[in-house]
This record gives C-alpha cells, structure tokens and sequence, in this order.
C-alpha cells in the first residue's frame, strides 16, 4: 500500500506547482521563439516539476505481514530413583512407561501445533533439552521435589502462550509431608497419566514417619500442637499406636489406623510449656508384626521455650477474613510474640493464640507488659470506656496502638465514642464504608514511600494490590501522615493514617479488606501482606531489640534432612564482637552423644525475618541418622559466648528407594486444579494429546520503503536539470 508522509498541506504543494508551471509556459510563450528545442526545454522544465512535486508528497510503500506464532507444549520427565520401582515382577518400570509415552504418535502431533519444550527434573528442574539429550536422561534422582519443580516451571513461563503440558511422574514428593500443595492454582493444564497398572501392591509390613512438625521456638505459658505425619502398610487394619517421648520420658500416646494396603494419617499432640529451656521430644511408632526395617519409626524434634519478649496483643470481634489472615501473619512473624482474642457470636472472649494468664482486659498491669496493640472491629460498646482510658494511658506512656477498624468500629457508636478519639489523627470520617463493582487501586503516598512501612525496593512498593472498600471524608489531625491512598472516582482517599500521640504511635487503617493483599494473584511470591505488616510493625516497637540474652544467634536453612543431604548452619553476632573480628566454632553434638567443633567461615547470613547481616556459615552433610543438636560458640578462651542450641533431625530412610505405589491423589489433583486431565493409561494420552486444541498468536510485522528517497529518483531530477542545461548551452541561452 502507497502512503503519503508530508507535513506541508496538500493546496500548498499543488498551488506552488501549478504556479511553477503556469510561470514556466507563460514565460517560454511570450519570450521564447516558438522553435521545438524550446518545447523540448519546456517539457523536461516540466517533467522537473512535476517529479519534485512527487517528492514533497514523501511517498513511500507500507506492507503488512501477519505471522502465526504457534504455542508451547511442555514435556516435563521425573528422573528420581522412584521411577524404577515396579508393583510386582514382570510388570514394567515406570520409567519405561514414561519413555513408551515419549516414543508414541501423540508427540509428533502436537509437535505439529505447538513448539515442544522438554525438561527432566527431580530436586530442580534442568534446562531445556531437545530430544536426544531427553532420550538420554537417567532416573538417578535421590529426591524428588515435585512442588519447586512445578513452581519453577510456571515462573519460567509467565505470560507465555502455553498450550499445555504433560507430566510423566509418579508423584512421589519428598519434602511435603501432606498433598495440600497440589492444590496450587497453574496458569496452563498440566496433564497426568498413570505409569503403571492400579493393582494391588504385595509390599512387606512396614510404618514409618514422614515427618514431625511443631513451632521450634515458642513462649513460656502458650500451648502448641506437634503434627506426625504416619505412613506404611501391611497393618492388616489393627490401630497402630503413636508415642510422643518428652525428654525420654513417654509423655502422651495416641492411637491411629492405617490402610492395608497403604496410606499415610496425621496425628496431633497438643504441648504444654509450663517451663523455660530446651526439650527434646520423640515420635515412636512400635513396628508391626513381621516389620523388617524399624529406623525410620523414630523422629525426633527440639523445641526451645523462652519468656516472651515484644507483645502485641490483637482483639477482634468476631471471626473474619481480616482475622484469618492478619492472625497469621502475626504469628509467622518472628519479632514478636502475639497474643490474640476474638469475640465470639455469644459475645464472650475466645483466646485465638492465648499466652500464659493475658486475657482480653487490658488492665494497667497487662498493658504494661505489652509493646504493640491492636484493636480490630469493635464497637465502643464492646471495647467499653475503662478499656479505651487504659489504651490512651499506654500510647502516652509510648505504646503503640493500631486501630484496625472494620464497620463497626468506624460506625455511628465506634471507636470515635471512646476516649481513643484523642489518640487518632484524623478529626473525622465517613461511618459508611464505600464500595464498587470493581476493586479500588491503591497508591503508595509520598509520605508512605518514606516510612520505614514502606521501606526496602521502592519498585516493590510501585504496585500495590487493590482493596475492596474504604471509609471516605476522613479528614487528618494535625501532624498526621498519609501513608496509603485509594483512588476512587471521587478522588485519593487516605486508607492508612499516622502519628506520634504522647510518647507513643497510633496508626489508623480505613478499609476492611486489607487482607486482598493476601489474595493476589503473585502473593505466595511476593507476600505483601505479610511484609506490609512485618514492616508497620517494626516501626511501631520502640526500638529494635538488640541481641539482649545472648551475643550470638545460630539458623539454620531447614528443619530436617535425608542421609546424605546438607544443611547449613549460620551464626549472627553482635555488632560488637562482629567488628572484632571473633572466631566462630560450630559445637554439634552427633546421635550418640560425641561433640565435634566445626570452624564457621565468614559470610553474610540472612535471618529468618528476611534481614541480611554480617555472619558466618559452615555447611554439613550428616552420615548418620538421628537428633543432631549445634551450639555456635564465638571467641577463645574465657571470653567465649554462646548461641542458644539449635537441634534438626536425620531421617535415617531414602524416600526414593522404598517401594510404594504412584501417588494418584497428587496426579490428579495437579492436573484437576490447572484445569487439565488425568488419564488411566497412556493409549488415553495418545487419544487425547493426537487431537488437542490449540490456539496461535497472530503477530504484525510492519515493512515500511521509501519511494522517493532513493538513488534513482535523485538520479532523475538530477538528469533532468542536467538536459535543461545543456539544451540552453547548445542553443547559446542564458
């Protein structure tokens, strides 16, 4: 297609043309005799013109292409050693089974629609491969970690066109003791298929422990829950005995059953700790009947019981999606100890992470105790004058109060009724929340951007999620921030509000959907939520605890391993003895008792609240199974100190290496969940892959060439004016 580029109006171009032309014959009739060597002169004076008038019009040809840009289909192969068990002799491998699909019609088919990318994974996913280097994996994995696998796998492809993917496993995982993570929502179908036949199994009987999990750190007074994750077979149906030793003393004991023909059950253990230190605790399974391997029937876990430092007391009214999620994300954070209480529908208080002898009343004595508080929605009628004075003494004295809000605590008979008023800063708002069709955007003020709130990477704060409702018209006590504002079609309301009241901090929250944040489509990654308040809250402690009970602070980048995997165990110093210089030793104490000192390298370390600081590492691959338990010890001589102990436990098993049938439940899940299928056996694959639909992404390309501006254009004006010229020296003109 010819386009036309020029700036210049088109009347301008024709009139100066017309005019050249007019100019040029009135000029050849009137002063030229009438001879043709002066026509001649004309028409190329003309031809001239006419060609330069092209050229102001900028001509050029603009062609469009459209291409098809066919999806992607993802082969993903498990190469984890669980891919060479079989259910019985003579029955083929799974492995042999995945590599029967991989050599059927159905690839060839969709390699025919889509770009086919193949992978292999067991601990972490490989690079992409192409179809040799596929034909040439081995399933030597000693793990398999299907979660991170499949997680890395959608990161890779964010925002591409994929078509789909088959996963050849048998989805055995080795890290999560539950099947709940299948559950995890993927952006394309994931297609299962069953790798071997849904027959009995003929297995030996055997019980083991997956896994024990419980808080390893907790407060004096507060009541915690262990979690065993029992598994086995070949119980014959009898109840099978779980025994939870304290200390070597048998503590609790609880009964389960498992399948015949195999299965795995939680059982729960709720824990007292009237008392501080450190206690080790056991999970025994007695061994079946005819049981041959028992070393992996015993799991061991420490906990250490400390007094509670930095409260923060949370009151709600009754349960809500603020709660649920607030709630965890005060638990999970590792700067405070939360104590929660919510109403429940018969008014009464109900202990939602209950410590020691705190209760709900916020007495003088109790508040003295506390750093932080937050008051969730709440009436003044329910939070009651005597408690609302306690709270404005507290704030005055330098405590910090979060007034969370919700319908009613920002109705007609709210918060505002009590004496808090005087704490807040804002004079006055809307009682009414607003909300629309559609969420509100929420937008970080210039305030905000420079609170320690909002502190960090200023592009992880760019975009904020959306919330659903605001109470609008509020209007700010003088010295008050704006930290959040929501943009509605009335205009930026604030939704998050600061100040200094006293000696203390009040921060004021104008929404009661904080908790989308939770929701977004990327939180698991980017978790807003929960660094919105790890942050707020950080600000809101008077200062930031210095290491007060000990100069050394030992982590540990997992609770739990295998035979033959490492851990690595990291020490934080105190500034002090960090500048010195100091020598950090290592002291684990192995299963049977023998100390071994270990020498820690110099290397930054991250904690588990997400700061890095200066520390030191040592990594360490265990060879025996059992409870290990690792001291840091920094300095020589008499001047050493000494980290509180930190303990994790050896599995003595290789999960890959026990016979068990092929997960089904995780199969299917994964493929129900991203919306694909999951297929009995691979002539159903075959079937369904050989017709599978896809849809292509068409893309423009734009080719744009001059006509005017090239050498044979120049070229002709050029000859042009050139025979003009020797036309009127041959004719002896001027």
């Amino acid at each position: 297609m010819t386009i036309f580029e020029h700036s210049t109006p088109t009347f301008l171009i024709w009139f100066a043309t017309v005019a050249a032309l007019v100019g040029a014959a009135l000029s050849l009739w009137f002063h030229m005799p009438r001879k043709r060597v002066n026509a001649a002169i004309g028409a190329l004076y003309a031809a001239f013109i006419l060609l330069l008038m092209w050229c102001m019009f900028l001509p050029g040809r603009r062609d469009v292409e459209v291409e098809s840009l066919k999806p992607r289909f993802i082969i993903a192969l498990d190469t984890s050693r669980s891919m060479l068990t079989t259910p019985a002799e003579g029955t083929p491998q799974r492995w042999e089974k995945a590599l029967e699909a991989l050599d059927m019609q159905w690839v060839n088919s969709v390699a025919a629609e889509c770009v086919i990318e193949r992978f292999t994974f067991d601990t972490s996913l490989s690079k992409r491969l192409n179809p040799e280097e596929l034909s040439q994996a081995l399933p030597e994995g000693e793990s398999t970690m299907l979660r991170d696998c499949l997680q890395e796998l959608t990161r890779r492809y964010a925002g591409m066109n994929v078509a789909g993917a088959v996963l050849l496993s048998d989805g055995v995982e080795t890290r999560e003791a539950t099947d709940d993570w299948a559950l995890e929502a993927r952006p394309f179908p994931i297609h299962t298929v069953r790798l071997e036949p849904d027959v009995e199994w003929s297995v030996d009987p055997d019980l083991h422990i997956d896994s024990a999990n419980t808080p390893r750190r907790t407060t004096v007074g507060w009541k915690t829950e262990l979690t065993a994750v029992i598994s086995g077979q070949g119980s014959g149906g009898t109840p099978v005995n779980v025994q939870l030793f304290k200390d070597g003393m048998l503590h609790q004991e609880k009964p389960t059953q498992l399948p015949d023909s195999g299965g795995a059950r939680e059982t729960k253990f709720e824990l007292e700790h009237p008392e501080i230190g450190l206690f080790n605790y056991r999970v025994h399974i007695p061994p079946l009947l005819g049981e041959s391997n028992t070393n992996d029937n015993d799991f061991a876990i420490s906990v250490r019981v400390a007094d509670a430092k930095n409260r923060l007391l949370y009151v709600e009214g009754p349960p809500r999606w603020e709660y649920k999620f607030l709630r965890r994300a005060l638990i999970a954070n590792s700067q405070i100890t939360p104590i929660v209480f919510y109403s429940g529908f018969d008014g009464k208080p109900y202990g939602g992470v209950p410590v020691g002898n705190m209760t709900s009343d916020m007495t003088e004595a109790e508040l003295a105790l506390l750093k932080v508080v937050v008051i969730g929605n709440l009436d003044a009628k329910t939070l009651t004058e005597a408690r609302a004075q306690n709270l404005v003494a507290f704030v005055e004295a330098g405590g910090s109060l979060v007034l969370l809000g919700g319908t009613e605590a920002w109705g007609k008979e709210g918060l505002s009724r009590t004496a808090l008023r005087a704490t807040m800063p804002l004079r006055k708002h809307s009682t009414k929340p607003t909300q629309g069709d559609k969420p509100f955007p929420i937008h970080i003020a210039d305030a905000g951007m420079a609170h320690p709130a909002f502190a960090g990477d200023s592009d992880y704060w760019a975009t904020v999620p959306p919330v659903l409702s605001f109470f609008p018209r509020a209007q700010l006590s003088a010295g008050a921030q704006t930290l959040v504002e929501v943009e509605a079609p009335t205009g930026r309301h604030p939704i998050v509000i600061s100040h200094r009241y006293g000696d203390g901090k009040v921060v004021v929250i104008l929404t009661d959907s904080l908790w989308k944040w939770q929701l977004t489509a990327h939180a698991s990654e980017s978790k807003p939520y929960q660094r919105f308040w790890d942050q707020l809250i950080d600000w809101l402690l008077p200062s930031e605890e210095e290491l007060t009970t000990q100069d050394v602070e030992l982590f540990a980048n997992r609770d739990g391993l295998f035979l033959g995997e490492t851990i690595e165990l990291s020490a934080r110093l105190h500034e002090d003895m960090a500048d010195e210089g100091a020598r950090v030793q290592c002291l684990l104490v192995l299963p049977d008792k023998r100390e071994v000192p270990y020498a820690m390298a110099a290397q930054p370390v991250t904690t588990p609240t997400g700061k890095t600081y200066p520390g030191y590492v040592v990594p360490f691959t265990a060879d025996t199974p059992g409870l290990y338990t690792a001291t840091a010890i920094a300095g020589e001589g008499d001047s050493t100190v000494k980290s509180d102990p930190l303990s994790f436990f050896v599995k003595p098993f290789t999960p890959e290496s026990m016979p068990r049938p092929i997960n089904t439940t995780v199969l299917k899940t994964i493929a129900q969940s991203s919306e694909g299928r999951f297929f009995e056996n691979l002539s159903s694959l075959n079937r369904a892959m050989e017709v599978l639909q896809t849809s292509a992404i068409e893309e423009e390309t734009v080719a744009y060439k001059s006509l005017w501006q090239t050498w044979f254009i120049i070229a002709l004006l050029m000859l042009l004016l050139g025979a003009m010229w020797s036309v009127r020296k041959w004719q002896n003109m001027p």
